[in-house]
């Protein structure tokens, strides 16, 4: 499956896209470790296939990878699950080449994929977990259109309504 944008291809990530250069996006970035829950743990690249592999082919999981123009492999979008009952998905996204992050990858992505959902799965809303101190993420998703639904300690729940 490919979703096109102006600037990116957006394709069904599969245990074929898990390389070195992807499990790299993990480590060595204080940015990347704090936020992301895969990155929070020393992981490997056979924990990273089998990441990918438990979530390829699953009705409740749209894993996308984001690629530019040049078939670089940039970052991932995750809708995780996907309630048909209740029309909501669960978005993460990482952004993992450095030199992509803040060029509005993100809005692109989460664009023409939120259109996708809401086309082929009838999903409505789409919802989102960011720590309150992921200030740049937290500006970008509001930016988009997410509004804060939920609010604690760590964060804050957001959502996007597709009407």
């Amino acid at each position: 499956m490919i979703i096109n944008t102006e600037r990116f291809q957006l394709k069904s990530l599969t245990t074929e896209n898990v390389t070195e250069q992807y499990l790299s996006w993990f480590s060595g970035s204080k940015e990347v470790e704090k936020y992301i829950d895969f990155a929070k743990k020393e992981s490997n690249i056979d924990e990273l296939v089998r990441y990918v592999r438990d979530r390829e082919n699953r009705g409740d999981v749209l894993f996308l990878g984001i690629f530019s123009d040049s078939n670089q492999h940039i970052g991932n979008v995750k809708y995780e699950p996907i309630n048909l009952k209740d029309k909501t998905a669960t978005m993460g996204i990482l952004i993992g080449e450095k030199e992509w992050r803040g060029r509005g990858v993100a809005s692109e992505v989460v664009k023409a994929s939120s259109e996708y959902l809401g086309k082929t799965y009838g999903v409505r809303y789409i919802d989102l977990g960011v720590e309150r101190g992921n200030t740049p993420a937290v500006s970008a998703y509001k930016k988009m259109q997410f509004e804060v639904v939920e609010e604690d300690d760590n964060g804050f729940k957001m959502r996007l309504d597709l009407k």
